[in-house]
C-alpha cells in the first residue's frame, strides 16, 4: 500500500511539472509571437537634385520593434559607415552623398501633421505600424 502511495504521488508531481512546463512555453513562445506581428510602415526615398525621377514611396511589410535601417534595408543598397554613435548613412542605390549635401532621415509626425528631422539615428529609430519614415538628400 505504501509503495502505490508513493507511485500516485511521484506520477502526480511528475505530472505537475509537466504541465507547468508546457503551459510556461506556450505562453512564452504565444505572446513572443503576437508582440512579432507583421505592421506596415511607408518608406520614402527622395533623391533630391541627383536624378530626375526622385521620389520613391514603399509600403513595407516588417516586424514590430524593427529600426528604421531594417526598413530601408528591405527597399534599398545602402552604403552605411558604422560609428561609436550609431550608423551613418552615406549613399542610398548607388548615390553617394557630396559634401555639403547629406542624406538625412525623417519621420513623419502625425500630430504636427508635418515632417520631423530626426534627432534619433536610422538605427535607433524603431516603427511602430502606419509610421512614415524618408530618408531625404539635401540640396543646399
Amino acid at each position: 500500500m505504501n509503495k502505490t502511495r508513493i507511485f500516485f504521488l511521484s506520477f502526480a508531481i511528475l505530472s505537475i511539472v509537466l504541465l507547468s512546463t508546457g503551459l510556461f512555453f506556450y505562453v512564452k513562445y504565444r505572446t513572443t509571437t503576437n508582440n512579432n506581428d507583421d505592421i506596415m510602415v511607408l518608406a520614402i526615398i527622395d533623391y533630391g537634385t541627383l536624378k530626375l525621377d526622385n521620389y520613391e514611396e514603399h509600403n513595407v511589410s516588417t516586424t514590430k520593434g524593427n529600426s528604421a535601417l531594417q526598413v530601408f534595408n528591405k527597399i534599398a543598397t545602402l552604403n552605411l559607415v558604422n560609428y561609436s554613435f550609431g550608423v551613418y548613412v552615406k549613399g542610398v542605390n548607388g548615390y553617394t552623398e557630396q559634401f555639403p549635401n547629406y542624406w538625412a532621415f525623417y519621420y513623419y509626425n502625425p500630430e504636427l501633421q508635418v515632417w520631423s528631422y530626426s534627432e534619433i539615428g536610422v538605427g535607433n529609430y524603431f516603427v511602430e505600424d502606419g509610421d512614415q519614415i524618408k530618408l531625404m538628400y539635401t540640396s543646399q
